[in-house]
């Protein structure tokens, strides 16, 4: 079997990162949630397509529950453990990120550096990483194999 080396993931991810570079914090924030969404609609397909789910009844449910059905239908150990890192960012990022950044600039008065950028980077790294694995792996079908 081929495999996918840490470098090869690196590397691309850090290409993929590029895109960002030239971004406000608002396009970042919105081009995050557009590929998240975009992400959890890829994941909710595969239940839909491998493990036979009805899409009507998956389709309002959120990352989080999706996350679970895959990992309970035996997805790949990998994968899942990099979704399951990256369900916690993504619900943060969406749900409370605008909220704090915008107290911490009320209270700081300035610039908010990097606390709660931080978030957003180390999401946005998650995400990239499983976009490429997502594909790599669809490409492959590789979905239920063992790294």
């Amino acid at each position: 079997m081929d495999m996918i080396s840490p470098e090869e993931i690196r590397d691309e991810v850090y290409r993929r990162l590029k895109t960002y570079e030239d971004l406000s914090l608002m396009e970042h924030f919105a081009m995050f949630m557009g590929k998240a969404q975009i992400l959890e609609f890829g994941l909710k397909n595969l239940l839909v397509e491998l493990y036979g789910y009805q899409w009507e009844k998956i389709k309002a449910r959120t990352l989080g529950h999706t996350c679970r059905e895959l990992k309970a239908c035996g997805l790949r150990g990998d994968f899942i453990a990099l979704l399951e890192a990256f369900v916690g960012y993504r619900n943060y990022i969406a749900h409370e990120f605008l909220l704090n950044s915008s107290l911490l600039r009320s209270i700081l008065r300035d610039d908010i550096g990097r606390l709660e950028i931080k978030h957003l980077e180390r999401g946005t790294i998650l995400l990239e990483q499983l976009i490429f694995l997502y594909d790599r792996t669809s490409e492959r079908d590789w979905w239920t194999e063992v790294a």
